[in-house]
């Protein structure tokens, strides 16, 4: 087997200086090994920036973005005042409303459909399918499970909603100002 080390001329020999710079059709071994190990290191730079955002995340002392400042919060003002109804469509082409049932546990809201299908060809030959299908959602805080509605449209689309909690009454009172003796 030959190898790069075997097409070259030996580098001070009588060949060498009338042939001048040999030219092989193989890379130099350190050429190769280089932009691998410059690859090699800009993946576990990328992969140290993510776990590092992660861990950032997590904590809950990041903005979620991998280039994001680890002060900066994410959740405090997204509790105050921008919570969003609860809304889901499911496709149930196929099912009737009876064959359907939703269940609001705790708050958790469960689907299932339930469909049985016989049919027989009147040669003898008998075919039963049994179709069941399970799905479940979880309900935010924020949202008034007692006023949750179902409603199915006539493309067959199965919509669950319920409007958020309206926000407590405050409480209301003057403060009286008092007179201080300094100043």
């Amino acid at each position: 087997m030959l190898c790069c080390l075997h097409l070259l001329p030996p580098p001070h020999g009588p060949l060498a200086a009338r042939l001048g710079p040999v030219r092989t059709l193989w890379p130099a071994p350190g050429a190769l090994c280089a932009e691998l190990e410059q690859e090699l290191l800009r993946e576990l730079e990328s992969a140290r920036e993510f776990a590092s955002s992660m861990g950032r995340l997590l904590a809950g002392g990041g903005s979620g973005s991998p280039g994001g400042e680890p002060g900066q919060g994410s959740g405090v003002a997204l509790a105050q005042g921008t919570a969003e109804p609860f809304a889901v469509r499911q496709d149930v082409r196929g099912f009737a409303p009876e064959q359907l049932a939703v269940k609001l546990v705790g708050r958790t809201v469960l689907l299932t459909g339930r469909k049985e299908t016989q049919s027989e060809d009147g040669k003898g030959s008998f075919s039963y399918k049994y179709e069941v299908f399970k799905r479940e959602w979880d309900v935010p805080g924020a949202v008034d499970t007692d006023r949750l509605t179902c409603s199915i449209s006539r493309e067959g689309q199965l919509c669950i909603e319920a409007p958020c909690l309206a926000p407590p009454a405050l409480p209301t009172r003057n403060v009286p100002i008092q007179l201080s003796g300094t100043g």
